[in-house]
Order: C-alpha cells, then sequence, then structure tokens
C-alpha cells in the first residue's frame, strides 16, 4: 500500500489508534525495565522500552503491510532477534552465570510489546502485573531459599596432617551436609575438595572455625 493511502484513510487500522498503543508500549516496557535499572544491570529501562516499542511497532507494520495469510512472519521474526540480543546480555564468570533474569525480562518485553501491537491491552496489562511480580515479589522468596539451602564448593588446605574427618564432624554439628568430592597431595599439603550445603549462617560459623583452625593453610569458595 502507498503512503497516501495511509495519510487520507486514518481510520483503516486493524485495532486502532497506533500511537497510543506506542506510547501505552513506552510506558510497559519503562515499567518493567525500572527493576533491572535499580538492580544496576546492563539491560536497564530504556533498553527495556526500546525492545517493549520495537516489537510494538514491528507487529503494527505486520497489519499495516497488508499481508493477510502470513502475519505471524513478522511476529516470528521478533522473536529471533529478541533471542540475539538476550544471549547478549548474559556473561558466564568461572562457574557462575549471570543475565538470565535480564535475557528473560527483555523476552517478556517483547511479548508485552506484542500484544499491545495487536490491541489486546488487558491481556498485555495482565502480563505485565505478572511479571513485575515475578521480578519484585519472588525476589524475596529466593532470598529466603538462598538463605536456607545455600550450596558451596570449597577447597581446603591443610599444612601436613590431613584433617578432614573433623572437618566432616564440624560440618555435621553445623548441620551442613558435606560430600568429599577430591583429595590431593602437594609435597607437604594436603588438599581436600567439597561440596556442602545449609543455612548461610552455619557457613558462616565453619568459614570462622577454617579461619582460627591453624592446621588449615588456606581454603577457598
Amino acid at each position: 500500500m502507498e503512503l497516501t493511502y495511509f495519510l487520507t484513510h486514518p481510520t483503516q487500522t486493524v485495532y486502532g489508534n497506533e500511537i497510543a498503543k506506542l506510547l501505552i508500549s513506552v510506558i510497559a516496557g519503562s515499567v518493567l525495565g525500572l527493576e533491572r535499572e535499580i538492580r544496576g544491570k546492563s539491560a536497564g529501562f530504556r533498553t527495556i522500552g526500546l525492545i517493549c516499542v520495537g516489537a510494538t511497532i514491528f507487529t503494527i507494520c505486520s497489519y499495516l503491510l497488508g499481508v493477510q495469510d502470513n502475519r505471524d512472519r513478522i511476529a516470528a521474526n521478533i522473536i529471533t532477534g529478541i533471542g540475539f540480543i538476550g544471549a547478549g546480555v548474559i556473561f558466564r564468570n568461572n562457574s557462575s552465570i549471570t543475565g538470565i533474569t535480564t535475557a528473560a525480562s527483555i523476552w517478556v518485553a517483547a511479548a508485552i510489546g506484542m500484544l499491545i501491537g495487536i490491541g489486546n491491552y488487558p491481556l498485555a496489562g495482565i502480563a505485565l502485573v505478572m511479571a513485575l511480580f515475578i521480578l519484585y515479589a519472588l525476589d524475596f522468596i529466593q532470598e529466603w531459599v538462598d538463605y536456607k539451602f545455600q550450596h558451596r564448593t570449597y577447597k581446603v588446605v591443610f599444612r601436613n596432617n590431613y584433617m578432614g574427618d573433623l572437618l566432616q564432624q564440624k560440618a555435621l554439628d553445623l548441620k551442613l551436609q558435606l560430600k568429599k568430592t577430591k583429595i590431593l597431595r602437594n609435597d607437604q599439603q594436603i588438599i581436600f575438595q567439597f561440596t556442602i550445603s545449609g543455612k548461610e549462617s552455619n557457613l558462616i560459623l565453619l568459614n570462622q572455625w577454617l579461619l582460627d583452625n591453624q592446621s588449615i593453610l588456606s581454603f577457598e569458595w
């Protein structure tokens, strides 16, 4: 369709005023990205807001192009593009991986933008509220779970005498679950590697015990 057609037929849209959709998309994306901005993540409210608006624009284009049979073609490409953007904010640092929640927020922002683009405002609003609930409310539950069920991998270096049995007894007294993984000897040193799980407060007590024990040369986790 030519540009003059849309200029002379401003009401020939599928789901109403496109400008209103863009404004709603800006608000929804910014609100969703605010939580990431507060936490200082790589993708904040500006980035997620742009992603939400972009998804809305492409969804609107899929209708304005007038393709009746395969309107989902542009939607499929939006999902593919968001996958590349989401992968760019995921980083791996040694054994830890960061950025997955931010990538998921980007993915949800694009989905909300697409819902706004097709004019399904109630479903977009519900999706936004549920996403905010997960990001804010469930964060407190996750902190509680992390406090109750910490999982760590330790590497303890003994000076000359192996005291793994004493260490295991200390973990048992603190109600921690310890699992041996590897025992190595290097000249006058014995290296004991293990995984341990339990309350964070008890793990702090274990760290203090390791610091006070003169038979332990060093430890890390």
